[in-house]
């Protein structure tokens, strides 16, 4: 049977250490039912590796991740598959070995979980792993020769996308209209419950519920969030986009109370 978070890291007065999330590794586990998933803590690592093989038909995988320290609120993340190609959040009417890749710097653990089931037993492999993103210019005016290296240019980020307070829409924003790199997110969720920040590659505001983001960050009630995606950062090939929502599911259109979010600040180049 898949192994849970929980059941991997339960201490001995059935706790879970937020600290043992540091110590992951390999996890294997089978799907032979719908809901079922295989999890693994990523820890100190910024992705994962999936894995899957055996006699089995029928299986639609959704590849998520959560970043709440609770580890209850999971929500779609963008996978490539090993051998190249487009990424995708779920994969329809499995029935052969495939690999593929996630990456989710500053998630707790990602995971697979079978929405559809129709027979056989598909067995899953998931390393965590510390991934190198596409690597593009990150310094303003200049061009990266090596990691922490500029071979020309001030070496200052080019701006920060700022929203002092979001309106009672979906705030649908371009943070830079052209490929670039998101380096940090800060921010005030207000609400009293979880609110949802969405990233999209685009050049343009996203169509909100249309659009399918890259990234989907739930931002916990009443407390500020401080999201750093180290000196890398993430990589958006066409433009850096956003909104806020009240629902994780992609299509979600629910708009937030005007102040939900305050002081919503991208570090962006």
């Amino acid at each position: 049977m898949p192994q849970s978070v929980a059941e991997l890291y339960m201490g001995a007065r059935g706790s879970l250490p937020f600290e043992d999330m540091s110590q992951s590794g390999t996890v294997s586990g089978a799907i032979t039912a719908s809901g079922q998933s295989v999890v693994v803590p990523i820890g100190a690592y910024n992705g994962a590796v999936f894995a899957w093989w055996g006699t089995f038909a029928g299986i639609n995988l959704s590849f998520e991740a959560t970043y709440e320290p609770n580890l209850a609120i999971w929500v779609a993340i963008s996978a490539l598959p090993a051998s190249g190609g487009s990424p995708v959040t779920s994969l329809s009417n499995l029935a052969s070995a495939n690999a593929y890749e996630v990456y989710a710097p500053g998630a707790l653990a990602v995971r697979v979980r079978a929405s559809a089931f129709t027979s056989g037993t598909m067995n899953v492999r998931a390393i965590p792993v510390a991934m190198m993103q596409d690597i593009a210019p990150a310094l303003s005016g200049g061009t990266l020769s090596s990691i922490g290296a500029a071979s020309s240019g001030s070496g200052a980020l080019a701006s920060v996308a700022r929203l002092a307070s979001a309106a009672a829409t979906v705030n649908a924003t371009v943070a830079k209209a052209s490929t670039g790199r998101l380096y940090k997110i800060y921010g005030y969720n207000a609400a009293t419950s979880v609110r949802y920040l969405k990233l999209y590659n685009k050049s343009s505001a996203p169509t909100v519920g249309t659009d399918v983001p890259v990234v989907t960050i739930p931002l916990s009630p009443s407390r500020e969030f401080d999201i750093d995606l180290g000196l890398i950062g993430q990589y958006f090939s066409t433009g850096i986009a956003y909104g806020l929502t009240t629902g994780a599911a992609d299509a979600d259109t629910g708009v937030l109370t005007a102040a939900d979010v305050v002081g919503l600040n991208l570090w962006v180049a």
